[in-house]
């Protein structure tokens, strides 16, 4: 479970609808063993960034997430990436933006677990990475796409598995793999 601060919409417009930075915590309520949010801005990616994916040429793609219309939404964040430095999928839309939380730490303590359509969460923690404005939680994905690995969101009650930005629009697959606990 995400701490109090990450779950109170009130606490997100208290800080301009930026995410708070708060330690971040597990489905079990212990800490993220070596792993947290950072606060990053316009293209910068802190030290010790989790990459997550790649572009199609390679350019890597690190885990990250942003305050966006209520909720706490997994994203992807680059360098490369225009219009701010991060995006996210919403509303049918890749949505890019300015402000975003990427992950820090010790790469080697998550995996990555295979899923095929809706999230099913059995024999593995998810690692917590936001919520919807419903308060719905989210978790970070990715998939193989045109050559690339995307990064997006999963939840089981996303219909069709797994939703990701790319090329302008938010798209979807029931083929992906989540973000989870290494141990």
């Amino acid at each position: 479970m995400l701490s109090g601060r990450d779950s109170a919409p009130a606490d997100l417009m208290s800080h301009g609808g930026r995410a708070p930075s708060p330690p971040a915590h597990a489905a079990h309520g212990g800490p993220l063993r070596g792993l947290q949010w950072i606060s990053a801005s316009n293209g910068r990616i802190p030290p010790n960034a989790v990459q997550g994916g790649t572009e199609s040429d390679g350019t890597p793609l690190f885990v990250a997430r942003v305050a966006y219309k209520g909720g706490l939404h997994p994203a992807k964040a680059g360098h490369h990436l225009q219009n701010g430095g991060c995006s996210l999928g919403w509303g049918h839309k890749e949505i890019s933006v300015s402000e975003y939380q990427v992950l820090c730490g010790d790469a080697s303590r998550l995996r990555w677990v295979r899923q095929d359509g809706p999230l099913q969460v059995r024999g593995f923690v998810p690692l917590p990475a936001g919520r919807e404005e419903t308060g719905e939680p989210l978790y970070i994905a990715k998939t193989t796409h045109e050559g690339s690995q995307q990064l997006g969101k999963c939840a089981p009650h996303i219909k069709d598995g797994m939703a990701f930005p790319y090329g302008h629009k938010e798209r979807t697959t029931d083929q992906y793999m989540i973000l989870a606990f290494a141990d």
